[in-house]
This record gives C-alpha cells, structure tokens and sequence, in this order.
C-alpha cells in the first residue's frame, strides 16, 4: 500500500499562507521557502505528513496550469520506483512522469479521472535525517495548538476510480477533508484556513 507523504495548495503567495497555518496551529515547518524555475514552495510540518504550499509555474511539466486551494495528494513508497511503476502498471493505473529532476520523480496518476491529483514521489536523496529532524520538531511543539498526534484519515470530494482506490487509503466523501487525532479529543474544525479543505481535529 502506497501512504501519504504530503498535501498540496496551490496559492499565489505560498510564503504568507504557509506562515498564516503555521502560526495559527503552532506548528513547525518542514521546510524553508524554495525558488525553482517551475515552481516556489513551502511546507508546514503536521507530523505524520506535510502540508505544501507551493506556486507553479509548470505544473507537473505542463506551463500555465494552475490551480487555487488544495489541489493535490502525494504519495510514497518503500519500494525502488521501477517496483511502484511495476505495481501501477499490473493494478490498470494510468500515469506519466510530471517531474524528473536530481532531487525527486514526480509519477502523476489517472490524471484525467480524478482531482486533487493524485502522484507518486520519489526523492533520490537520503530523507532519514530530514525525517527524524521533523519528528524532533513536531514532538518539541506537542503537535501544536491543537495537540495533533496522528493522521487518521483523509477524504476528497470526488469519485475516486476503482483502480486509485484499490491502492491508496482516499475516501471519497462529500467535502474535502483531512482528519487528525488529538492527545485531548477535544473536536476543533477548521474550515476557513485553508481554501476547499476541512481540517478536522478530534
């Protein structure tokens, strides 16, 4: 089973949204403020995954396509990427390469059948230091504000194809939507912080 490595937002200021949901939350970053050629983005630390919030320019290799709010889901995996090609390939999973740079391959998948876009990262550098340093972070803070101990489920307003569903923990609901677990259980939901995502903590 492929799991979520991080959430992506699309917005025109990725510096002052990201700043806005760390500092409202309490939480760490994950990583500074990045200028590409395609792209510039941030990440906000949230424990079990990040939050990215990035500005394109080439949106997966194609230019001028853009989108507002969340806008896509990225996964990982534990196997080499031929391996995950292999298992996407004998599941019926369309996908092309949106990205292949020295850091990273991005893998987008049945591109034209689901939205937020699903993909596969693949990072060509040793992340365990990255890691562990992000766990130490979010430890440090208590999971911020809200005591965020764990992710526990996220959902997507869409009708997730059969063959996407098979492989990735999404379910398909009627708001977009990302729940977290709480040390206190105390039920706070967040609506208006981050454009066409609920985030729910419980």
């Amino acid at each position: 089973m492929f799991e979520i490595d991080h959430l992506m937002i699309e917005t025109t200021d990725p510096l002052k949204i990201a700043s806005n949901v760390a500092e409202q939350l309490g939480l760490p970053f994950a990583w500074p403020l990045i200028e590409k050629n395609e792209y510039t983005s941030i990440g906000v630390n949230f424990g079990d995954i990040n939050i990215e919030f990035i500005n394109f320019r080439f949106r997966f290799g194609i230019e001028g396509k853009k989108f507002k709010g969340f806008s896509g889901i990225a996964f990982k995996s534990a196997t080499s990427l031929d391996d995950s090609l292999k298992r996407l390939s004998a599941a019926g999973i369309n996908y092309r390469v949106g990205e292949d740079c020295e850091a990273h391959t991005t893998i987008i998948m049945e591109e034209t059948q689901v939205f937020p876009t699903f993909f596969l990262v693949k990072y060509h550098f040793d992340t365990n230091g990255w890691t562990k340093r992000l766990e130490n972070e979010f430890s440090e803070c208590a999971g911020g504000k809200h005591h965020i101990e764990r992710l526990k489920s996220v959902s997507i307003k869409n009708q997730i194809p059969v063959s996407l569903e098979n492989e990735f923990q999404i379910n398909g609901g009627s708001k977009n939507q990302i729940f977290f677990e709480s040390r206190t259980g105390k039920k706070t939901v967040l609506s208006d912080l981050i454009e066409n995502l609920e985030i729910i903590i419980a």
